[in-house]
């Protein structure tokens, strides 16, 4: 398998966005990286390439920007539209969540007619705000270079509600159109899944628990028609609409987790107990969040997940390695309570490396021990960096981060440490920065948490180091 890394800058007015060329505190990235024939592009929201402004306040003029940066993006680093095989769709006001697909469709069936019959999977959510208060809509895209590429076949599975494949013209326009899930070599994305039942739209409940079960039973079906199964997930991305959910009993109180994200924690476990006992011992990574909604969801909806996964777990050339994850030499997995702490700090699927949010706890009592930002956010990158030499690469392999801040204010500070990181420890970093996406969402996985980063990375080479145990 060729894992090569290649990365496309950015440019707004004639400007690479790296420094020197602008000043410290801006946001500095690459418009998309490429591991072999994988491509992540940054975050795509509605600012025109010539000057960097946002020329609109009208959502789909921005939408429009955004796909046509997208389209650009991938034509520049040898692919098309219709490689496209994920989305990520952040929208500051889900009241806009009609909107946008229906400007979608129109943008394919002009664009990328491929993509009306057979899209990418999607998870879309609102956030607290964008990395501007002006800004609408941000579009995170993944796609393949070459869709014929030996190793690296691409398969659609189609989505199907009430028995109705959703796609145009089966839905109006102005519903989502989406594929349950894509298979692209030995990886599998897995569209967004929430609480709702997949038959009426509807919650069954408003117990976390209960709709924590039907997230997961969608997620394991999906797998399974892709001739895989849950316990070959390999990454998830959690999102909350609530945090100030009643507690459970749980015996370290300082360890920095709300309630909702306990109870998650242990509602998971006790799925996978059940439907996916290979993942007590080898969890995947994990990151968390709450976000205002997720997708169009019913407002009684508490929970929603991304997942990634894998079709097998030993295809030659796409081997996975879980390295799990140690707090203060007390072994794995931590225990709160009866709560197992069971995310695997990365997971490497042949070359590519997909990383746990880092989060500002400390290694050695798993505990906030600071409130000040620039020390939340050293601790981040410096476990971020021992993650990654764990995983047998370096922080100068890093291809694609997710920035996450509690308070929009910090954004500056957030990329004036970044770059003051990268000229200590990983110098490649300043001229070819990864592609990323900002997110403020309504909160963190804990009110304490100032800042987050989730990351994906590349192992150069085939041998896999041991994670470090702090």
């Amino acid at each position: 398998m060729d894992w090569a890394l290649r990365k496309y800058p950015m440019y707004y007015g004639g400007v690479k966005q790296v420094h020197p060329n602008i000043k410290p505190g801006m946001p500095f990235f690459s418009k998309s990286a490429a591991a072999g024939n994988l491509l992540f592009l940054s975050g795509s929201a509605g600012r025109t390439l010539e000057t960097g402004d946002v020329p609109s306040g009208i959502f789909e003029e921005q939408m429009l920007v955004a796909l046509n940066k997208i389209k650009l993006a991938l034509e520049e680093a040898g692919s098309s539209l219709d490689n496209l095989v994920k989305t990520f769709i952040l929208l500051s006001d889900q009241r806009n969540y009609h909107r946008l697909w229906k400007t979608l469709l129109e943008y394919y069936q002009e664009q990328a007619s491929l993509l009306v019959e057979e899209p990418p999977v999607s998870t879309v959510i609102q956030v607290a705000s964008l990395a501007k208060s002006h800004y609408l809509i941000e579009i995170e895209a993944v796609a393949v270079v070459k869709k014929d590429e030996p190793g690296w076949e691409v398969k659609k599975y189609p989505l199907y509600c009430g028995g109705v494949k959703q796609v145009y013209p089966n839905i109006k326009p102005g519903m989502p159109f989406l594929s349950e899930s894509v298979a692209v070599g030995n990886l599998l994305f897995v569209s967004g899944m929430t609480g709702e039942m997949p038959e009426s739209g509807k919650v069954p409940s408003d117990v976390l628990e209960e709709q924590i079960a039907v997230a997961h039973s969608k997620v394991r079906t999906a797998m399974e028609k892709a001739g895989s199964s849950l316990s070959n997930v390999i990454k998830t991305f959690h999102f909350l609409t609530r945090m100030d959910l009643p507690s459970i009993e749980v015996k370290d109180q300082q360890a920095g987790y709300s309630p909702a994200t306990a109870r998650m924690w242990k509602a998971e476990l006790e799925y996978f107990e059940k439907h996916a006992p290979f993942l007590l011992d080898e969890p995947p990574a994990s990151t968390c969040m709450q976000v205002p909604f997720i997708g169009n969801s019913d407002p009684a909806c508490l929970v929603g997940m991304d997942v990634i996964g894998v079709i097998s777990r030993d295809r030659p050339g796409w081997e996975m390695k879980k390295n799990l994850l140690y707090y203060g030499n007390r072994g794995f997995p931590r225990h709160l309570g009866d709560i197992k702490m069971y995310y695997a700090n990365s997971v490497s699927v042949g070359n590519l490396v997909f990383f746990s949010g880092e989060a500002p706890k400390s290694p050695y009592t798993n505990r906030v021990e600071t409130d000040a930002f620039e020390e939340q956010m050293y601790l981040v990158l410096d476990k971020l960096r021992l993650s990654m030499e764990g995983a047998g690469t370096s922080m100068n392999n890093l291809i694609k981060t997710v920035m996450m801040l509690k308070n929009l204010e910090d954004y500056p500070r957030m990329r004036r440490i970044e770059l003051e990181y990268y000229q200590k420890y990983a110098p490649l970093l300043i001229d070819e920065p990864p592609a990323s996406t900002f997110i403020l969402p309504r909160s963190l996985a804990t009110p304490k948490f100032l800042i987050e980063i989730d990351a994906i990375g590349v192992i150069p080479r085939s041998t896999h180091k041991e994670t470090p145990t702090y």
